[in-house]
């Protein structure tokens, strides 16, 4: 991928006009790497790009990229450089739990100590409530965000981000902080990578996360700086302990702001920002990967990107998420060269990437795994149906092991073949069913606690506890709701989750109704873009159609779950 030769810019001395002729020099380049030939890219490779690029879709979708050049197909999945906002989560207008609750709060002082502590409890309950539904809230927004085909590329992006930057809310306990990480990966992934991280170094859910708030000179903590080097931006054996311990020097003082905001819906209130505390900092000589001086946390940042393994372990991650396979030395030197010749930008290496011709190599075009949320929000989009409501839609990914804003540990998921296990398949093909078939009567919904999922998604409003004249603690959870209340909130948390029936209309003709044949073409390719239907998956797609024409909907959706529920599904 590395350019024989760059303009002579020596003649020129305006900073500025050196930087305009750099980046039409880039520019140049990227259309110099699209290797793939206009005459080599097909619907097969339109239907690849959609789904690993974003996150599927339909086969109008398919043939418009189809008709575009590599590039410019690329560059229209990518859209437009500048971030486009949405309108934020509703919760984010809430008041904050503190000052929500500082009224009767300030009555606690009346009670006896066993009143005092079992306050504490309805409070803490409470905020916990609250919290949860403020975070199914969050992962639906983001669900939505995902669906959005105009916005598919960035938020597939986004959805790499926070599994290579893992944060959890089980440390982190904020719905707005993991909101405000989640949009500064949005805002920031189109452009520097440095510029990236070094938003992440300073983010404060990462900086609560990994201990970062409480690193002071006589203290430092190394957490952050060692998983910066090992899973961020280096690698394991591309640094030392000694830089580990330096970096966390460096580090210190950067914390995170107690913050006065009325609004955030956080536990303790306020809406914290990045502070760096200078009285904090260490700020004596430093050595980290041999250069020496009274470093701070951004020149760490610098100086780790400046190895010469940052470009590797980015480059080889990026590959391996969006194709599925780890790309051989000769692959991953070329694309370290354009990672380096782009200066780490980032919207413009995938570019470079998706118009590779070795991402399209059709050897391993069955290596990539679709993750929970990547198959939950493609079949959906592929059916041409909304997504289930946020409850049921992070019910399905947490049985099917990815939870949005819960990843496992800093090192986030594994992906690959670790999606698939015994139990996770088969839960796909039954969550495909609902999906293709509807809940029928919600009999499949009953292993749901609807009175927990109605509380989780604001069906059943839970007011926070009050203390008495008496100095009696009234909770107002959902416990303990009159069973007429629970009942009522019961069946309009059933009545949010059903799923009726895939609409078939859009996805069947007249005339493909009259020939299983005809309709398995197109069913194929919708759902299984340029493959290869197995004579296994063919006597099963025949056995769903039956011998009746014309084909019923309910035939069409059977003929549907026998490719969802296949094997082949799953890595297409």
């Amino acid at each position: 991928m590395a350019r024989d030769h760059e303009p002579a810019l020596t003649h020129v001395h305006s900073s500025k006009e050196k930087r305009r002729l750099s980046l039409l020099w880039c520019i140049l380049e990227i259309e110099m790497m699209a290797l793939l030939n206009a005459s080599d890219w097909d619907r097969t490779k339109a239907g690849m790009l959609l789904q690993r690029a974003g996150f599927g879709g339909t086969p109008d979708e398919v043939d418009a990229l189809a008709k575009l050049s590599p590039a410019e197909a690329a560059e229209s999945l990518l859209g437009t450089a500048k971030f486009l906002a949405s309108d934020p989560p509703s919760f984010l207008g809430e008041m904050n739990i503190k000052d929500l609750t500082q009224e009767e709060r300030a009555k606690m002082s009346s009670l006896s100590e066993e009143g005092k502590q079992k306050a504490k409890r309805e409070f803490a309950q409470y905020a916990r409530a609250t919290q949860s539904r403020q975070l199914t809230e969050l992962r639906g927004w983001w669900l939505k965000q995902m669906a959005d085909p105009a916005r598919a590329a960035r938020e597939k992006l986004t959805l790499f981000l926070h599994g290579h930057f893992a944060t959890s809310f089980e440390k982190v306990r904020s719905p707005y902080l993991l909101y405000q990480q989640n949009n500064l990966f949005r805002e920031k992934g189109y452009g520097s990578w440095s510029d990236l991280v070094l938003g992440v170094a300073q983010d404060p859910a990462m900086l609560i996360y990994l201990d970062g708030t409480l690193s002071r000179a006589e203290a430092p903590n190394e957490n952050f700086a060692r998983e910066l080097f090992e899973l961020f931006l280096l690698g394991e054996g591309n640094y030392t302990e000694k830089d580990i311990q330096e970096s966390a020097r460096a580090f210190t003082g950067w914390t995170v702001s107690s913050g006065s905001g009325k609004k955030g819906g956080l536990q303790f209130g306020s809406r914290p920002s990045f502070k760096n505390v200078s009285k904090w900092h260490d700020s004596g000589s430093k050595t980290i990967f041999g250069s020496t001086g009274n470093f701070d946390g951004t020149d760490v940042v610098r100086l780790a990107l400046a190895q010469e393994a940052s470009a590797r372990w980015i480059t080889q991650k990026l590959w391996r998420f969006y194709a599925g396979w780890s790309p051989p030395e000769p692959l991953l030197q070329e694309l370290v060269r354009e990672w380096k010749s782009l200066e780490g930008q980032i919207r413009p290496f995938l570019m470079a990437m998706w118009t590779n011709p070795n991402f399209y190599d059709p050897a391993r075009a069955a290596d990539r795994v679709k993750s929970p949320t990547e198959w939950l929000v493609g079949l959906c989009r592929q059916i041409d149906r909304p997504l289930p409501a946020p409850a049921l839609s992070s019910h399905i990914l947490s049985q099917l092991g990815q939870i949005l804003f819960e990843p496992p540990n800093v090192k986030g998921w594994d992906g690959g073949i670790a999606w698939i296990n015994t139990a996770s398949i088969t839960r796909r093909y039954e969550y495909g069913s609902w999906l293709v078939e509807g809940t029928q009567g919600l009999q499949k919904l009953g292993t749901l606690n609807m009175v927990r999922v109605a509380a989780e998604s604001g069906a059943m409003a839970v007011a926070p506890p009050e203390i008495s004249p008496e100095g009696m603690v009234v909770s107002h959870s959902a416990k303990d709701m009159a069973p007429a209340e629970r009942q009522a909130a019961t069946e309009k948390m059933r009545a949010t989750l059903s799923i009726s029936p895939a609409p078939i209309t859009a996805i069947a003709t007249a005339e493909e109704r009259q020939s299983p044949e005809k309709l398995l073409a197109a069913l194929s390719t919708r759902f299984l873009p340029g493959e290869t239907i197995s004579d296994d998956l063919r006597k099963r797609f025949q056995e769903a159609a039956g011998d009746k024409v014309p084909l019923t909907d309910a035939a069409i959706r059977k003929m549907i779950l026998s490719i969802v529920q296949s094997p082949l599904y799953q890595v297409t």
